[in-house]
């Protein structure tokens, strides 16, 4: 049991409102068909954070038996408090992906996004491969920062950026340690004897609220893109103990950031903002 991620790399709020920005109505077909993801499955993600993930597939796919672990028990507290909101049977506990409290042989999809990245990829694989069916399905997701291509709002950005470089915490330490490029992951897993190795690389577009057709949809991306740099302002402050007047300082300019960004679609003035990630997924069958 541990809350070091919660505390020190990123609160479970802020995991939360990130994954709901880029897993969301509008691409979550995108989402389901990358997991492979159909009625009547037993799936398991590793690392399930505040959920997200896990809360989306049991909502659209009732019939699937769904599980999540992760390590902190922030996280799990959070998704079972969430489930229980949406109404839906999720099994979460707090585990070790390295200690899986699972049978051999159980589950036909096991899954996790933004996970490989953080420890040795025996500690990774070994138990998720146990726990696989035969002929059931690892998939591997992961984000590519390297290629990230944003075009931020610009709005107060540069006083924004101002206040975040005068905040001072501790470095984390292994976070990203264990990053590696796909083909090294592919060669392991073929490695360790999964068969049918696949690879995707797919443009997630998740705000771009100037081309939306829908001006309610153009505004809740806007809202939700400020709750997700709310959430982290309030997470960096509190973990650099900054001052209140710096606290404040930055959390005003965000508030203004966003009224201006919402009076600008109001005024039909085109900005052509966005963000997006580019998601690497790996897919193999055991």
């Amino acid at each position: 049991m541990s809350n070091f991620w919660s505390k020190t790399v990123q609160s479970t709020e802020l995991l939360d409102t990130s994954r709901k920005e880029k897993f969301n109505e509008n691409n979550r077909k995108l989402w389901f068909n990358l997991l492979q993801i159909r009625n009547d499955l037993k799936v398991l993600e590793v690392g399930c954070g505040s959920g997200h993930f896990t809360n989306m597939i049991k909502t659209y796919y009732p019939t699937c038996e769904v599980y999540g672990i992760d390590l902190d028990d922030n996280n799990i507290k959070f998704a079972k408090t969430e489930s229980r909101k949406l109404n839906i049977d999720v099994h979460y506990q707090v585990a070790d992906v390295k200690h899986l409290p699972f049978e051999d042989n159980s589950f036909d999809i096991v899954f996790s996004h933004t996970l490989i990245e953080h420890l040795p990829f025996d500690d990774f694989i070994k138990e998720q491969k146990r726990v696989l069916k035969k002929g059931g399905k690892l998939i591997i997701m992961r984000v590519d920062m390297v290629k990230k291509n944003d075009k931020p709002f610009m709005y107060l950005e540069d006083e924004i950026n101002q206040v975040y470089s005068g905040i001072s915490y501790p470095k984390n330490t292994n976070v990203g340690g264990y990053l590696e490029d796909p083909d090294i992951t592919m060669q392991r897993l073929d490695q360790y004897g999964f068969n049918k190795i696949k690879f995707n690389y797919d443009r997630i577009i998740f705000y771009m609220p100037d081309i939306e057709s829908s001006k309610k949809v153009a505004i809740s991306q806007i809202e939700k893109n400020y709750q997700t740099k709310l959430s982290n302002a309030i997470f960096v402050t509190n973990r650099g103990k900054v001052s209140a007047k710096t606290k404040d300082k930055l959390l005003n300019l965000l508030k203004r950031q966003y009224e201006e960004r919402l009076r600008l679609l109001n005024l039909n003035k085109k900005i052509f903002d966005f963000q997006s990630s580019l998601l690497i997924t790996i897919c193999a069958k055991k």
